[in-house]
Order: structure tokens, then sequence, then C-alpha cells
């Protein structure tokens, strides 16, 4: 029996998920990093399944996957390609690459299991029920978030809840996110609170900080890029 008050993140949870069912319920690991997702404008599986794409047309278009398989296949034309077995929040779906750096990046991954973001080319061939999905370039979802500039806006609603929220990001500095409170005040509105420009955000801190707030109490999202403007 598990102790009553032991306490998983969201990717120690949908690890024990995956082993003990085969597949997950919490959530999917693309998941955590949905303020990239959104921020890429990135469509799931089922979304690409349901777009138009003509025969002999091709659409590029931007998903996210967990690899879960890379496998080497030769062409009928005695090309070498990679066919990849990936996964997202709506299913899996296979998906083939032929540039070098892209296979490279999926084998390595899918040795791993790894999430990464995608840029693909979808074409249709005549009978396909679902486009093609082929990988241009395949980049890991942590380092991109590495490089991103991220924000995290906490709607704080007591003291009590303020000073743990505050334990969990004293734990959290050291790199370049933007974190801000916002504070019912007396006259009906709210206040909003800069914390600071220096923590280290993503998905996880984000679950255990809405643990503590409550549902939608928080919003995880890339900063936008500062907007210079010329002066004469």
């Amino acid at each position: 029996r598990l102790p009553r008050d032991v306490s998983w993140t969201l990717a120690q949870r949908m690890a024990a998920e995956r082993d003990a069912f085969g597949f997950y319920f919490s959530a999917h690991p693309v998941d955590a990093s949905r303020h990239l997702l959104v921020a890429h404008k990135v469509k799931t599986f089922a979304e690409i399944a349901e777009m138009s794409v003509g025969e002999g047309e091709r659409i590029g278009a931007t998903m996210a996957g967990l690899a879960e398989d890379a496998r080497w296949r030769t062409s009928a034309k005695g090309r070498r390609y990679m066919m990849a077995t990936l996964s997202d929040s709506s299913g899996q779906f296979i998906a083939t690459a032929f540039d070098e750096e892209a296979t490279t990046a999926l084998e390595a991954a899918a040795k791993t299991g790894q999430c990464g973001l995608l840029s693909v080319e979808l074409d249709r061939r005549s009978g396909d029920d679902t486009p093609r999905v082929t990988i241009k370039r395949f980049q890991l979802l942590s380092d991109l978030a590495k490089r991103t500039r991220l924000q995290l806006t906490i709607r704080v609603g007591d003291v009590r809840a303020s000073e743990r929220v505050a334990g969990e990001l004293a734990l959290a500095r050291g790199s370049n996110g933007l974190v801000r409170f916002l504070v019912p005040i007396s006259s009906g509105g709210e206040a909003v609170i800069i914390v600071g420009r220096d923590f280290l955000l993503d998905g996880e801190l984000a679950a255990r900080i809405e643990s503590i707030c409550g549902d939608g109490s928080v919003d995880l999202s890339a900063q936008e890029p500062l907007k210079l403007a010329l002066v004469g």
C-alpha cells in the first residue's frame, strides 16, 4: 500500500501510470510544456488528421510528440530513412524523417523517451485517410524551455497560501523567468506584484503552486519579446 501522505510530481505520476497500465491517465508528457506549445502554435495529431491536404500538395505545420521508437528503413529506391513512433495527448502516430539532422535528434530522443517540437511537412496520397507526416526538424522541448523566457502569473487569495508559494519559489531561483502575484484589494480589483525576474520556471513548479492556490490560479506562458520603438 502507498502511504496516504505520499506526494508525487506530475512526471512521477505519469511514469507510474505508464509502467502499470501502458498509457497515461493524468496527462501526457508533452502537456508539461503546454506553455511552449501555445507559443509555437502546435497542432495535435488529431488536429492534423482533420486538416484538408490535397493529393500532391505539401503543407508545413508544427507538432509536439514523445519519441517512443525510431527505426531505420530502406525505400524501394535504396534510400535510407527513419520511421518513428511518437505520441501526443490525442494519441499515437507514425512519422518519417530523411534529413540527417532530424534523424540524429529523433534517434537520440527515442532512446531516452524525450519530447520534442516537430517541424513537419504534410502530404497525402490517393487512398490515405490521414496526411502523412515527415519530420524536417526535431528540437527537444527541454532545450527549447531553456532558451525561452517564461512568465508565471499566480492569483493568490490568502496570506497562508502566499507563504507556501513563497517557499516553492525560494527553491526556484537561478534563471530568467518572471513571476507576478495577482492579489485582491479592498476596492474590489487586483494588485499586480512583481515578485522577481530570476526564476527557473517549468510545468512541474506551476503544478505544485496550483495545488496550493487552487485550479485555474496559475498561468505559465512565454514572455512576449520586447518591442523597440524608433524615436525621431
